[in-house]
């Protein structure tokens, strides 16, 4: 029992260290019943000017947050699209023109066989003509060069024939070649705004951890009816969710780019 219990507390850990949190700091911040109602006594008890700077600043922290936690949810859901999306455009490169080149590796087959056993009597023929040389036979030397004249035009038309099919297969798999430097070149601009949205997340933690605390100060001040350390608090739990609201709105937008990006580099497989 003892040991279940071990290896469950262990894979417990384990989840919880690869599943990531990166609004554990924001999800403390709750605007219960409780703490809204403990705000309006205090501003009720302040009155006047301070009541409505009280209001007004809880009320645009509330709007910010609800912002930023929309914002997580847009940009999660973007970014899984745009992952799935460049995932497939990727398998989408080794795809580029694979039937036209099919034809043409089948087309240059198809003369290869068609016109091999021209190619083998034709060598046979020229092997034989040197033979009767070394023999001095003149008349049988001179009946397979007559042969040969005949085959030699057959010949060449049919490694001409062979020639242009092979250019033609060669010419499609650069082309191909050249296609997919191109997708991959527009898709390597996705690092670029990948790079950007880790500096906006490495810049979204210190203000997230400091939120946290100055949550706990402001849930202690309205809970004591101070309305001066109420406005200081929020005051600068606006800054705090401010900063984080500017950076979020840089992620999506990130996240936009890259969907237009991949946008692009699907443009040039159709």
């Amino acid at each position: 029992m003892f040991r279940r219990l071990l290896t469950s507390s262990l894979v417990m850990a384990l989840l919880l260290s690869v599943i990531p949190m990166p609004f554990a700091n924001a999800a403390a911040i709750e605007f219960t019943d409780t703490v809204q109602a403990q705000l309006k006594a205090t501003a009720d008890r302040a009155a006047g000017t301070v009541r409505t700077k009280l209001i007004k600043q809880f009320d645009d922290f509330k709007s910010e947050r609800n912002q930023v936690m929309d914002l997580d949810d847009r940009i999660s859901s973007l970014r899984y699209a745009n992952e799935a999306k460049a995932s497939e455009t990727r398998k989408k490169i080794s795809e580029i023109d694979k039937d036209k080149i099919r034809k043409l590796e089948d087309q240059l087959q198809a003369a290869k066989t068609k016109y091999q056993p021209l190619f083998n009597t034709y060598s046979a023929l020229n092997k034989q003509i040197t033979a009767a040389k070394k023999l001095k036979d003149k008349s049988l030397s001179k009946m397979l060069q007559s042969q040969a004249s005949g085959m030699k035009i057959l010949v060449s038309l049919g490694r001409d024939d062979i020639r242009t099919k092979q250019a033609a297969l060669t010419a499609a798999k650069k082309e191909k070649a050249s296609k997919a430097a191109k997708v991959r070149s527009i898709l390597s601009e996705i690092e670029s705004y990948k790079s950007k949205i880790k500096g906006d997340k490495s810049a979204i933690s210190t203000p997230n951890k400091l939120m946290a605390t100055e949550w706990k100060n402001f849930k202690t001040a309205v809970k004591a009816n101070e309305s001066a350390r109420t406005r200081d608090a929020l005051s600068r739990l606006l800054t705090l969710s401010g900063q984080i609201l500017t950076k979020k709105k840089s992620i999506y937008s990130h996240e936009q780019k890259i969907e237009s990006v991949i946008a692009r580099a699907n443009a040039l497989l159709k």
